[in-house]
């Protein structure tokens, strides 16, 4: 059941200009992407999309609003992949997913001081696994990902040479196609 303050947030989100996250009851706006950061993520949804074909997964694209139950938690993940069905809010709308499995965010430049909050109450999402952090300006990917005992494993891969490699979900994301056609500037 959501709060008051999140129907409001939601009832004035659908009808902005721009789009803002939620959380914890304050609202941030979204910096306008970069051509950079816009062709990350649509390397990243288009290479998915191709490894996922013919399986139980759909990949989402960057109007995709996620939502974290009882966490006080509405963002937009630059690309989310989901196993088995998707499940939206049952609301009127149904705009809003609510069992992404894998997320993934392209970090801005500079990055808005409530990132590191947001990426942490991602996991407050059951259905999350991994969550994958691509740095816009440099080839540089971190994988967060839920072990055995719940608790979080980190991994890092830098250049253009190395491999994302996400082995439950058996995708292979070298870095070279992640960042294809992007002016790199480390």
């Amino acid at each position: 059941m959501l709060s008051h303050a999140e129907k409001a947030y939601l009832a004035a989100e659908r009808l902005a200009p721009g789009r803002s996250e939620y959380l914890d009851g304050r609202v941030f706006p979204l910096p306008e992407p970069t051509p950079e950061h816009l062709l990350i993520a649509e390397n990243t949804a288009l290479l998915l999309a191709g490894q996922v074909q013919g399986r139980d997964w759909t990949v989402l694209g960057s109007a995709t609003r996620v939502h974290a139950l009882g966490a006080g938690l509405f963002s937009y993940p630059d690309v989310a992949l989901v196993c088995g069905n998707v499940l939206r809010l049952a609301d009127e709308y149904r705009d809003t997913l609510l069992n992404p499995t894998v997320l993934f965010k392209v970090l801005p430049h500079p990055m808005p001081a409530h990132f590191q909050e947001l990426f942490e109450a991602y996991y407050a999402i059951p259905t999350v696994q991994h969550v994958v952090l691509l740095t816009e300006f440099a080839a540089r990917v971190s994988l967060g990902s839920r072990n055995e005992e719940g608790n979080l494993d980190v991994s890092g891969f830098t250049g253009l040479d190395a491999v994302l490699t996400i082995p439950d979900v058996e995708v292979t994301l070298p870095l070279a196609d992640l960042y294809q056609g992007v002016a790199l500037r480390a």
